[in-house]
């Protein structure tokens, strides 16, 4: 993991969550044909070239875009959408992304218009992977434990299978985690300040779960 993540995610944990400054999802649409697999770092860096404030505004994060895979890249539907997790008070700011154009390595994203997502009080969470550096997949479990107990939040989860992911020349371990029985400022709380390392680059950042089954 690089410095900058590191410097990235201490910022986050101490500065996300202030009741006088929500976070929120900024859903912008997108134009173009395919991404990298691997293509978190391009877009991390991409974003900061263009709004180079990011880089220390706790509690961002930028979630995973959902696309198909097809011969080792990402194929982008019509619906595809590249969301950050900001403060409000970022909101303005964070628009001016909208009629750019994004140059992750040798592709190219078109950003539209954008939409906000208000964060919803789900009980149940779910983040597609949580990174914590462990070795298994009981590590990993008190990992995820230890991390929810300072934070004061019930330790009620289930873990998926252990993966590694790819980020720029490193790589982070970890798994799903889905948190139930939240509470709905816990659940806000949560959403607000992710878990783990990593949210820069899409880890640890939680969705709404309406079931706890079928977890990978």
């Amino acid at each position: 993991m690089s410095v900058s993540t590191d410097l990235h995610d201490c910022r986050a944990a101490s500065g996300a969550g202030a009741a006088d400054d929500p976070a929120l999802d900024l859903a912008f649409a997108l134009s173009g044909v395919r991404l990298p697999g691997e293509h978190a770092e391009a877009l991390w860096g991409a974003l900061l070239q263009r709004l180079p404030w990011l880089a220390d505004e706790p509690g961002v994060g930028v979630h995973a875009i959902r696309a198909s895979w097809n011969d080792g890249g990402l194929l982008l539907s019509r619906r595809a959408r590249l969301v950050l997790r900001l403060p409000r008070r970022r909101q303005a700011d964070a628009m001016r992304l909208t009629g750019c154009t994004l140059q992750i390595e040798t592709e190219q994203l078109e950003v539209g218009e954008a939409r906000v997502r208000p964060l919803e009080p789900y009980p149940t969470l779910s983040a597609r992977f949580v990174a914590t550096g462990a070795a298994d997949e009981l590590a990993h479990q008190q990992s995820v434990e230890a991390m929810l107990g300072r934070l004061g939040m019930p330790l009620r989860f289930i873990c998926g299978r252990m993966r590694t992911v790819r980020r720029g020349a490193g790589a982070l371990s970890g798994a799903e985690v889905v948190l139930h029985d939240l509470r709905p400022e816990q659940s806000i709380a949560m959403q607000e300040r992710g878990l783990g390392a990593g949210r820069h680059l899409g880890s640890g950042l939680f969705l709404p779960h309406k079931t706890i089954s079928g977890i990978d």
